[in-house]
């Protein structure tokens, strides 16, 4: 039987509403460096890696032969060509990035589906136990890769939401809900954004996606400095840290969240 198609835009938050219009990205921010993957992944240091997913032809010719079958199956299954082409470009980069840090070829890394359906990479020898989160946004991607924490990232573009307030009435938490509607109207959508994507890499850290009720956890109204969240009638170990990130392009916002101590984060572009 022949798999449905994907729905053109995949995103958690577009369940709620839909975006008409297409925004590009084109290329590496200036400025921002593009390191080489260190040779070792070091305990309480998190990589994050920013890269475009807007890619020539040309190139998404190179990315496409590094997917796994099961990968070029679900590019195919798109409705909307951009959206498939944006899958191959953070799903191929992903693996070069995974691949440097493994020491093995892109496409022999081996990505697997874990418990709750979240992606993992099956480690080699004497590395460790690797955790990678990825997550992608109008033509911008951003990956987190730690050694023995579970990783949670979310980034997105900030973009006009009239039904911000409505939205939030349906996922957020009381505290969250009364703290929105006493932003200002025209900051209200970037405030919108900084809750969803704490919340959001807070559930992806946790392995449970949006399975687990977004108002079930409050977050503070800024969003600018590190926060520790617990889960009321959970285990300690449940626990996670939630920052949020510098995203090298303009007009996006975006935070990390990790199990165990308060991690170093070392940041870089690349590989494009």
């Amino acid at each position: 039987m022949a798999c449905p198609p994907i729905p053109a835009i995949p995103g958690p938050l577009d369940l709620l509403f839909r975006r008409p219009e297409v925004v590009r990205v084109d290329g590496l921010p200036p400025g921002c460096d593009s390191p080489a993957p260190a040779p070792r992944l070091e305990r309480g240091v998190v990589q994050v890696h920013w890269f475009p997913t807007d890619l020539p032809a040309a190139r998404l010719g190179e990315l496409t032969p590094l997917l796994a079958d099961v990968e070029r199956a679900r590019a195919e299954r798109y409705r909307l060509p951009l959206d498939g082409n944006r899958y191959v470009a953070a799903r191929g980069q992903t693996r070069i990035l995974l691949a440097g840090y493994l020491g093995q070829a892109p496409a022999a890394v081996a990505i697997e589906l874990g418990r709750d359906g979240k992606p993992e990479v099956r480690s080699v020898s004497g590395a460790g136990r690797i955790h990678f989160n990825l997550s992608h946004s109008d033509g911008v991607a951003v990956l987190a890769i730690g050694i023995d924490d579970e990783l949670g990232i979310d980034v997105e573009r900030v973009r006009p939401m009239p039904d911000a307030s409505a939205i939030a009435e349906q996922v957020f938490a009381a505290g969250e809900i009364l703290a929105l509607r006493r932003v200002v109207e025209e900051e209200r959508a970037e405030a919108f954004f900084r809750y969803w994507t704490r919340k959001e890499a807070v559930v992806k850290c946790l392995g449970r996606g949006l399975s687990h009720r977004l108002d079930g956890f409050e977050l503070s109204p800024d969003g600018l400095e590190p926060e520790r969240v617990v889960f009321p009638g959970e285990e300690p170990l449940a626990a996670r840290w939630v920052m949020p990130l510098s995203p090298p392009y303009r007009g996006f916002v975006a935070a990390l969240a990790t199990a165990g101590t308060l991690p170093q984060i070392r940041s870089g572009c690349g590989p494009g």
